[in-house]
């Protein structure tokens, strides 16, 4: 039997692993977690271990918190004017945008554009080799 937060929590995972054009069998690798209990945890029919989940969000590039917490109301309201012009140029998902705007290198965030570009295409790249 599924509960609400395991239907929330298997549609959000299934969300964010299509808006990557990640299929199921791609996910389990980078997971190390069985195609088959994503695809349950994707039905809601199952409810994965916190350590399960932990894996599933680093494979999937978030958090445990943006796997289980609510969705913002607005998910541009706290991200800097050029991540927020970046995305919208690129019309990324919004998992991509909270990822980025979580990331700062040597104490330092992206300021323009052209930055958030940069860091952006270095990390596709290197997710898109696995």
């Amino acid at each position: 039997m599924s509960t609400k937060h395991t239907d929330h929590l298997g549609e959000k995972i299934k969300r964010l692993r299509e808006e990557r054009g990640m299929p199921l069998s791609k996910l389990a690798r980078r997971s190390g977690v069985s195609r088959g209990y994503l695809h349950l945890i994707e039905k809601g029919e199952s409810s994965p271990t916190e350590e399960k989940l932990a894996a599933i969000a680093a494979a999937l590039g978030v958090l445990i918190s943006d796997l289980v917490g609510e969705l913002k109301d607005d998910p541009f309201s706290d991200i800097p004017d050029s991540l927020k012009e970046f995305a919208k140029a690129r019309n990324l998902p919004s998992s991509d945008v909270a990822m980025l705007n979580r990331i700062s290198y040597r104490g330092k965030r992206p300021t323009t554009v052209a930055e958030w570009q940069v860091l952006y295409a270095v990390i596709k790249d290197m997710l898109d080799k696995d």
